[in-house]
Formats: structure tokens, C-alpha cells, sequence
């Protein structure tokens, strides 16, 4: 089975470096490109896509459907879910990069000088993003690799921090005996910190079953407790105002009962390729500040003006 985790395509608030976490910032005209680029690809290269799962904002759910509509047939609609959104940057949403400072202790004291400013929102913790990580993974991802097929692929389109939270659950679930990297994808350094993700940046996975095991007769391990969050919705199991009032972060004192992360000693894993931008070869950014524009997908490409003769 392969499996990719991939950032969406560049947004209005990537162009303009702005905080952009739980905001629904949209695709620029070069980010629709950059997911288009992608769904070719990934076509092009026979990747079976048969199931994709993306955030519920709308610059992971286009960049997501780009990929579903380039299979031939289209696989099944995109699953969008609340709990693959970015990092809540709570009181610095909106904000430029320059706004917030950069040394930890600087971001302190500028957090506690804002504290009693009217609507104050800390930024989600990193406890709140590792427990959304692991309920994805238990909830929707170790299902369909108790089901492993090698001609079929899973996709999970995201964003840049909560990727790397992503891909520390994902790994925690294999023991290190069980990783390898391809040769490709060798950085010389540690797996646990993937590094920077791009706009479309792809991380390629391959899990497959160890020799000897027989689907259906592995037996399940369990790792250390991981706390156990409450439930939050997908874009499909609530409504707009229930979604736009719900937050990401998991309030501390809604975090009570201890649960066991499912371990994968019957699989094993290899990083194919890490932050992969094949797809751009080529690709140039449309010049005159078109490419960073808002796309508006009602506009229409010159093509679409002219029609092939038919005889």
C-alpha cells in the first residue's frame, strides 16, 4: 500500500505571510496549478487512489479533489475532516509573521501582555495537535491498513504543522526495526522531525505486511497511554455554525481518560520519498501578480474559448 501525506497548494496567506491556522484561506491561481500538477501526477504514475482524506478548509479540501478528479475513474468523494485543520494560532490568526516574536521567551511575554485584550485565544498546544494526530490515525487510518492491498493508495492532504504530527503518529506505530528509507530519501538525520513542508510537498509511504504474516491472523499490540480527547466533528457530521463555533484545541479539563496507542508490529514502512515537488518540475509562477491572485473559478482559461473542429 502506498500512502502520501501532502501540504495543499499555496494560498493568499502563504503570498502575503499571514497567520493563516483555523482561517479558511483560499488557493491562489499558482496553488490551483501546483494541485492540479499534483492529481496528473499521481495519475500518471498508476497510484490507485482509494481513499483521500483532507482538512475541512478549503485550501486542503480543493487541493484534495484535484487528486480525486485526475483518477481515472474518480475514486470516492474526499472525506474532509475538523480534526486534520492546522495549528489554531488563537490571538496571532490574521496576523503577519513579523507580529509574532520569535524567541520563546519574547512570545511569552507578548502573549501575557494581550491576555485581557477582548476575544484573546492562546495558540492550540502541542498536546492538543499530537491528540488530534493519534485520534486520525486510530480512528481512520489503522482500519484501512489492517486491509492492506498493494495496488491501493491513501491520501492525506493537510497542512504544514499538523503534518508533522501526522507522521509522528503514524511512525510511533511501527517499531524501528521496521522503518527503512529508500536510498532517495536519505537526509542523514532523524525521522521524527520531517523538516519544512512545501506547497503540494508530498511524503511517500509504502506499509506493507512483514514476510510470513497472514492477513488477519496478526495480533495487536498496545504502546504508552496517549490521552483520549472528546469528540470532534467532521464538515459532514456538523452543520456551518456548529463548525464555526467548535474549536480545534482540546480543552485540558475535557482530557481525562487514558487509552493505548495501537501498535503495527506486523507491518513495515518505508519513506519512499520526503517533501517530493516532482510534480513542479517545470512549473513557473504566471507573472504581474496573476499567480498569487485569489483563483476564482468561475473565470474561464483562454482555451476554453476555442473549440476543435470536429468533421
Amino acid at each position: 500500500m502506498r500512502f502520501f501525506l501532502i501540504r495543499h497548494g499555496e494560498t493568499v496567506h502563504n503570498v502575503a505571510g499571514v497567520y493563516a491556522g483555523i482561517t479558511d484561506s483560499a488557493l491562489t491561481n499558482h496553488g490551483v496549478l501546483q494541485a492540479g500538477r499534483l492529481g496528473a501526477h499521481l495519475a500518471a504514475t498508476d497510484v490507485k487512489v482509494s481513499h483521500i482524506f483532507s482538512s475541512d478548509l478549503q485550501r486542503a479540501a480543493n487541493t484534495a479533489e484535484a487528486i480525486r478528479v485526475a483518477q481515472s475513474p474518480p475514486t470516492q468523494a474526499v472525506m474532509q475532516l475538523r480534526l486534520l485543520r492546522e495549528q489554531d494560532f488563537g490571538f496571532y490568526e490574521g496576523k503577519t509573521f513579523s507580529q509574532r516574536p520569535r524567541d520563546p521567551s519574547g512570545r511569552d511575554a507578548h502573549l501575557d501582555a494581550h491576555r485581557n485584550d477582548p476575544g484573546f485565544r492562546d495558540v492550540e498546544s502541542k498536546e492538543s495537535m499530537m491528540v488530534r494526530a493519534d485520534t486520525f490515525v486510530d480512528v481512520h487510518l489503522l482500519p484501512l491498513f489492517a486491509v492492506v492491498r498493494d495496488e491501493h493508495s491513501i491520501v492525506v492532504v493537510a497542512h504544514g504543522i499538523i503534518l508533522n504530527y501526522l507522521w509522528r503518529s503514524i511512525l510511533k506505530r511501527f517499531p524501528p526495526a521496521n522503518v527503512a528509507v529508500a536510498t532517495s530519501a536519505d537526509r542523514g538525520v532523524g525521522l521524527d522531525y520531517i523538516g519544512a513542508w512545501s506547497n503540494t510537498g508530498v511524503l511517500d509511504l509504502e506499509i506493507k505486511l512483514r514476510p510470513g504474516i497472514i492477513p488477519g491472523q496478526e495480533k495487536a499490540t498496545y504502546g504508552p497511554p496517549l490521552e483520549a480527547p472528546p469528540p470532534i466533528l467532521s464538515s459532514t457530521e456538523a452543520g456551518p455554525s456548529e463548525l464555526s463555533q467548535q474549536s480545534t484545541a482540546v480543552p485540558p479539563a475535557t482530557i481525562a481518560t487514558p487509552v493505548s496507542r495501537p501498535m503495527l508490529p506486523h507491518m513495515s514502512l518505508v519513506v519512499k520519498a520526503v517533501n517530493s515537488l516532482e510534480h513542479l518540475n517545470g512549473l513557473k509562477k504566471t507573472r504581474g501578480g496573476i499567480g498569487s491572485l485569489k483563483h476564482d473559478p468561475s473565470q474561464k482559461t483562454m482555451d476554453s474559448f476555442f473549440k476543435k473542429r470536429t468533421d
